[in-house]
């Protein structure tokens, strides 16, 4: 077995032959599939990568999941859209997981307790001869 890394993912692997350039038939497919220009093209700076993933992970943070298993979900899934290594089908389809476990996550966060409905329901517990009538 000879240490590679792959030429269309950059992947380390183990080849089996010498003359092996790809860690799958995956990655052979799509090289070959994939025009030479655009795969210059299609890849982001790793600026663009931080900054999708740095915006996801603010956004999480802002509502205290960033550390549960649906944020870490939401991390990855922007990080893999930021890589630039997917074909555009996809990125499509990494977007739209990512936009709904991006909404799940927001509408699952724990929200404060109101003061004014605290109160309320406080009152509401009172037994009734408390409450005086006016």
């Amino acid at each position: 077995m000879i240490a590679r890394c792959c030429a269309f993912c950059g992947t380390a692997y183990a080849a089996k032959l010498s003359t092996s350039r790809f860690c799958s038939d995956r990655c052979r497919k799509r090289n070959e599939r994939t025009p030479r220009d655009a795969l210059s093209v299609s890849a982001p700076s790793s600026t663009a990568q931080s900054e999708l993933v740095e915006a996801a992970r603010r956004e999480l943070g802002a509502v205290g999941q960033a550390d549960t298993p649906l944020g870490q979900m939401a991390l990855v899934l922007a990080g893999r859209i930021a890589s630039g290594s997917e074909t555009g089908a996809a990125t499509a389809a990494l977007s739209k997981e990512l936009r709904a476990v991006m909404a799940r996550v927001t509408r699952e966060a724990p929200v404060g307790v109101d003061p004014v409905d605290e109160l309320r329901a406080r009152r509401a517990r009172r037994p009734a001869e408390w409450v005086s009538d006016e």
